[in-house]
């Protein structure tokens, strides 16, 4: 849990005065309080019954909060325009994002990761850290980098720091693009360091002549690894190959 009041502040500055702001796990609140302030109206959801009483009992200074018991990855967000705040629990963190690049109303989300998760979010292609949520998450985001948050923070103390990263919308993406990026990704990347053409092979059971033809076709190498794909040659990619895999032709040239 957060405890230094300070980065708590630093969390709310960030979120625009008079913003809708739904907030991923209240915990104790130490976000929730500062949000509160700055916020035109905060929905918090959480998963722990026993915190939702606490917070409930507690929010009369809290101004327009509402505290909801549900798990946020499961939770449909609001159409209207929001802005989403979490100290993200650090096992949650790719699911959070995929949550996020289907969320058609989201203005931008500020969120506190496990550094490592930071620093594979941003990797470029090629790296040994590139991989799948690298792809998702710049296909689906600006990412910026606001500060760090110490261990020391925290009770009880983390193993490692944390990084809060500004996320805003990059392009959108229908859903039925993101579920193909996901799928060509989980079907690739386990043979990341093969040729992206065996690897496709190997992950879709297709022919090789036909791979190579697509990749061709696609203006992409089929000789480069699998992890040397840029995260718009993934999308290009994932597109063709759900067409490939659900036996619908994908057109020459």
């Amino acid at each position: 849990m957060l405890v230094d009041e300070r980065f708590a502040s630093m969390f709310a500055e960030v979120v625009d005065e008079g913003s809708v702001v739904y907030e991923i796990g209240c915990g104790l609140g130490s976000l929730t309080l500062p949000l509160s302030r700055v916020a035109s109206y905060v929905f918090c959801s959480e998963i722990d019954p026993s915190l939702v009483k606490l917070l409930k009992e507690c929010r009369g200074g809290m101004g327009k909060v509402d505290v909801v018991l549900t798990d946020a990855v499961f939770f449909t967000t609001s159409k209207s325009r929001h802005v989403v705040v979490s100290n993200t629990p650090f096992y949650l963190s790719s699911r959070i994002i995929a949550m996020l690049c289907r969320d058609a109303s989201l203005v931008y989300a500020v969120l506190g990761i496990q550094r490592e998760v930071g620093e594979r979010m941003l990797a470029p292609p090629g790296t040994s850290i590139y991989g799948r949520l690298s792809i998702l998450t710049q296909l689906c985001f600006s990412v910026e980098k606001l500060f760090t948050i110490p261990r020391e923070a925290y009770k009880p103390r983390p193993q490692v720091e944390t990084v809060v990263v500004k996320l805003i919308p990059r392009k959108e993406l229908s859903p039925e693009s993101i579920e193909a990026v996901e799928s060509f990704t989980r079907s690739v990347f386990p043979y990341r360091r093969k040729k992206l053409s065996t690897g496709i092979v190997l992950g879709y059971g297709l022919k090789k002549e036909e791979v190579r033809r697509i990749l061709s076709e696609s203006g992409v190498d089929p000789d480069k690894r699998v992890d040397e794909i840029s995260p718009d040659e993934a999308l290009s990619l994932a597109l063709k190959f759900s067409l490939t895999s659900r036996g619908l032709s994908t057109p020459r040239g």
